[in-house]
């Protein structure tokens, strides 16, 4: 039976989690047939012993890209994503993990009932195993909205008005392929970043979502996300969303900057509410002025004054 979606299993020294998120792929329930492309970008801690032991394991099930040198996260993501040959595609970091083994056969039951979806989603849990700025509570959920909630499908206009809450993991998407032209995406992140992939499909179609928990997010601490500051997050939030803006000639150019907006109020306040040492206290003017250096100077690539007003007014 021909594959009708490829799993991406993304991971970069994420031995210790690996074997776990690998099996809750393998272990899916599902009437439909898929395939497992695992894309690693030069793991130096035993990951691609790992991929081989498996691919070796599951031939033509389990199929191993391991890069010969680290090209960074975007990259080695695009290359995955344009690896994909099939119908459907999901999405799995290797230190996060599904919990449902009918994940993929409710996901796509539900992309091929309503073809006007461009993608499906579900609920996500998040396990705080060693982030110390706790952007997430343990054992919280991540989908909160009550719109979201309390529908089946979601349009974009049904969340412009809304003010948190609405976005689901990525590791929690099927994404209809078909709808995405990745030789016409100019900006990479307005694709491949979480909040920005969200929006974007959205414009493409509505979104089919399911509430019940399938997947699992991790924050080891350790990944490309709860791995870095919460500043550098922002920044690297800002510069997506601009991105995103840049590539779809600013449709939704009002809810993109109110999210902007709301995400560093946010993450400013985490981190002013964290006890830190002496040596961090010392440093964070320091830390807080490169941020907003940063920040500002990707916002004023176009005339963006009042976002600046609304942050600080």
């Amino acid at each position: 039976m021909t594959p009708i979606c490829t799993v991406l299993l993304i991971t970069y020294n994420h031995a210790k989690f690996f074997e776990k998120a690998i099996d809750s792929v393998l272990s899916q329930k599902t009437r439909y047939n898929y395939i497992i492309n695992i894309f690693d970008d030069a793991s130096t801690d035993g990951t691609a012993l790992l991929i081989k032991k498996y691919q070796e394991k599951y031939p033509g099930k389990v199929r191993a890209f391991i890069s010969e040198k680290n090209v960074g996260a975007q990259l080695n993501i695009w290359k995955a994503y344009q690896s994909v040959t099939t119908e459907y595609v999901s999405v799995l970091e290797g230190d996060d993990f599904w919990c449902d083994e009918k994940k993929l056969d409710l996901q796509i039951t539900a992309l091929q009932q309503n073809p006007e979806c461009s993608f499906c989603a579900s609920q996500s849990k998040i396990v705080n195993i060693n982030d110390r700025y706790r952007e997430n509570e343990h054992d919280s959920l991540l989908v909160n909205n009550e719109v979201v909630l309390n529908n089946s499908i979601i349009s974009i206009d049904m969340i412009l008005n809304e003010y948190s809450g609405y976005i689901n993991q990525l590791t929690s998407r099927v994404i209809r392929m078909s709808l995405i032209d990745l030789d016409k995406i100019k900006y990479k992140e307005s694709f491949l970043y979480d909040n920005c992939q969200f929006f974007y499909l959205l414009l493409k179609g509505d979104m089919y979502f399911i509430n019940r928990i399938m997947s699992v997010y991790q924050q080891t601490g350790e990944g490309n996300c709860s791995g870095k500051h919460p500043w550098i997050r922002a920044d690297h939030h800002t510069r997506a969303l601009l991105d995103f803006n840049r590539e779809t000639e600013f449709k939704i150019a009002d809810k993109i900057y109110s999210e902007i907006i709301f995400y560093l109020r946010y993450t400013f306040g985490i981190y002013e509410s964290i006890e830190t040492d002496h040596e961090n206290q010392v440093n964070k003017n320091n830390i807080k002025k490169n941020l907003f250096s940063r920040c500002w100077k990707s916002i004023y690539t176009i005339p963006m004054r009042k976002l600046k007003k609304k942050l600080f007014n």
